[in-house]
């Protein structure tokens, strides 16, 4: 009876949190990942165990909220850059490939806490120091950067942080476009490290609580839409900082 009942609270538990966290990938453009993967690893989840459960949830709320700004573009005055879009895939197929297979290889070797709290406090740092510098930067440099995000991302799930960095510093202080970028690309950042994931670990799709993932992410994308209306640009990127150092400094903390 007890063991039922701790099992319940955890699937509830569970439920609050990929709730949250779909709001706040509504509202910023990333989350799920970002932010379960550490919560989960001070949870002692398995990394790869993290990586089966978010990936697919990420990809579907990713694509929602890219339909929705999609459906409201003109009202929102957003496009892409057509040569960041033109070269993304090219560069970001084999970063995942590089970054998924180093997580195969020496996945009991790697302390994924420590490697994860690294990142993201190092991807915090270039914002705050080095944001107009990668916005100045040539082409070439920013495809580099692209590419090393695919890397990050593929070998720790916490790229979606270099990647507001990156987008945030090419649209500053411009809130919706920064969103919509940062939504496209994240989206197929995270679709094709789930098919090279599912490749590269053997693993079946995500099949358990479908119908229920599902209209949390429906109602919970609508309601990140919702708030982002009412939220400043300072809010905005202020909300993505301090969300991914507290992530960051708990994943040191149980190390």
């Amino acid at each position: 009876m007890v063991s039922f009942l701790i099992l319940d609270m955890e699937i509830q538990f569970f439920y609050l949190l990929i709730f949250i966290l779909i709001v706040l990938q509504s509202i910023i453009g990333v989350g799920i990942l970002v932010l379960g993967t550490p919560l989960l690893l001070i949870l002692n989840y398995e990394f790869i165990e993290i990586m089966a459960l978010l990936l697919p949830i990420s990809i579907l709320t990713s694509l929602f909220n890219y339909l929705y700004l999609k459906y409201h573009k003109k009202n929102l005055k957003i496009n892409l850059d057509r040569n960041i879009k033109k070269n993304f895939i090219i560069l970001f197929i084999p970063g995942i490939i590089i970054g998924l297979i180093l997580t195969r290889e020496f996945q009991n070797f790697i302390n994924f806490k420590l490697l994860v709290s690294f990142v993201i406090i190092l991807s915090l740092i270039t914002k705050w120091k080095l944001k107009d510098i990668i916005n100045a930067s040539p082409l070439f440099f920013k495809r580099f950067v692209l590419m090393l995000v695919g890397i990050i991302h593929g070998l720790t799930n916490s790229g979606g942080t270099l990647l507001t960095v990156f987008f945030t510093s090419l649209n500053n202080s411009k809130k919706d476009q920064s969103r919509y970028s940062i939504t496209f690309y994240y989206l197929i950042l995270v679709f094709i490290q789930y098919l090279v994931f599912l490749i590269v670990f053997d693993k079946t799709i995500f099949q358990s609580f479908f119908l229920q993932i599902i209209l949390m992410i429906i109602t919970a994308s609508l309601m990140g839409n919702m708030v982002s209306k009412k939220i400043s640009e300072k809010f905005f990127h202020r909300t993505i900082e301090i969300l991914a150092l507290i992530s960051a400094i708990f994943l040191i903390t149980t190390i």
